[in-house]
């Protein structure tokens, strides 16, 4: 199920059981609640869902698991993250298997040729990709980037493309989405730049803010493509104090947000560290000053 523009998806958090092993049961009852939001679908084996805390069985089981609750009501978008050629497909593949409707792939950061790596990968991928360009994952303060605003611009035309993740730099993301035609699916990664994101005629998102405030973010998207900047500005200065907190210390961040809002969170995987009881209670207090609870 490919939702119209504007498309808002949430790299999902993985909930995980006393013994630190993936709590299943409580990725049902999560994606059951998120259906009932404006969110448009879930990406799956993200930084944001501890992706390098993973094995392989359980990514794909986190795929299945997801789109057998979702049964087409949201998009599912697996990710993969892999500078190989023939690793990307196999793992691209293996998600589509089972169940994501799309497929993210970060632009490599071990090869110079990202763009025979796509010319390669795309034509053999079995669902659209969305590229996604993140030189640091989890890094999410940092400006470095790829390749030029030109040759990163290119990649959208190329085939079995969907959309375009920007990375942090606004600067260079300007300059590519000037190169981009103007009816390219252009998508913003972080909460604090989705207003500006909305200036440059962004017409989607996947944010770590759309699991809390999926309603929000949908609004800022949907206006910026109205020309509302300054209805735009409004919802977002209600967030961006709530979401540079949770960015500042990841998972960590967006589970003790959504343990708030009461969904089944836990804590993230050892031996990652949780939100203190005081920065728990900070949070808290910013989340109710902006609604979130």
């Amino acid at each position: 199920m490919i939702p119209t523009d504007p498309i808002v998806v949430a790299p999902m958090p993985t909930p995980f059981d006393a013994d630190d092993q993936v709590d299943y049961a409580a990725i049902e009852r999560n994606t059951q609640r998120w259906l009932e939001t404006p969110l448009s679908g879930f990406v799956l084996n993200s930084e944001n869902g501890e992706e390098s805390f993973l094995d392989e069985a359980e990514r794909i089981q986190i795929v299945k698991t997801v789109s057998a609750v979702a049964s087409g009501q949201k998009v599912i978008v697996g990710g993969v993250d892999s500078p190989s050629v023939t690793d990307t497909i196999r793992k691209a593949n293996e998600l589509v298997a089972a169940g994501a409707d799309l497929v993210r792939i970060r632009i490599p950061r071990l090869t110079d040729d990202f763009e025979g790596y796509f010319e390669q990968v795309l034509p053999r991928v079995d669902a659209p990709v969305l590229i996604i360009h993140q030189p640091a994952p989890g890094m999410f303060a940092q400006t470095q980037t790829i390749g030029t605003p030109e040759s990163v611009a290119g990649l959208i035309g190329l085939p079995n493309v969907f959309a375009y993740l920007a990375s942090g730099n606004i600067r260079f993301e300007t300059m590519v989405r000037h190169y981009m035609p103007s009816d390219s699916r252009f998508w913003i990664g972080n909460g604090v730049l989705l207003l500006a994101g909305a200036a440059l005629e962004a017409n989607g998102a996947c944010l770590m803010f759309a699991n809390i405030g999926p309603s929000q973010c949908h609004d800022i998207v949907r206006m910026g493509m109205n020309a509302d900047i300054a209805g735009a500005r409004a919802v977002h200065r209600e967030l961006v104090d709530v979401d540079y907190t949770i960015l500042a210390r990841g998972a960590a961040g967006i589970k003790a947000a959504l343990n708030l809002q009461g969904y089944e969170m836990s804590v993230p995987r050892r031996p990652s560290t949780a939100f203190s009881e005081a920065e728990i209670a900070d949070l808290k207090a910013k989340m109710e000053r902006a609604g979130l609870i």
